[in-house]
């Protein structure tokens, strides 16, 4: 076998290699979208829930949250320096 019949066999196998991945990733991708779709359709998302809090005052905090959050920046700035 001559060099040139060496090249033309080596470029063959890679063009066999190149689009074999390529049909390969494009089914996969097709596939990947498909069962999206079907996931989508048998259980559709669901839509966010506005946040009620339940406090209706936004200053009318638990006072021992606010002593544990002041206490623990304290420390923190303590440990700091």
């Amino acid at each position: 076998m001559s060099v040139t019949e060496e090249l033309i066999r080596g470029l063959e196998l890679t063009l066999t290699g190149m689009v074999t991945v390529f049909i390969l990733l494009t089914f996969m991708v097709l596939v990947i979208q498909w069962m999206s779709k079907l996931a989508h359709r048998l259980q559709p998302p669901k839509q966010p829930q506005p946040y009620h809090s339940s406090h209706t005052d936004p200053g009318s905090l638990d006072p021992t949250i606010i002593s544990a959050i002041s206490a623990a920046i304290h420390r923190y700035r303590k440990q700091r320096h």
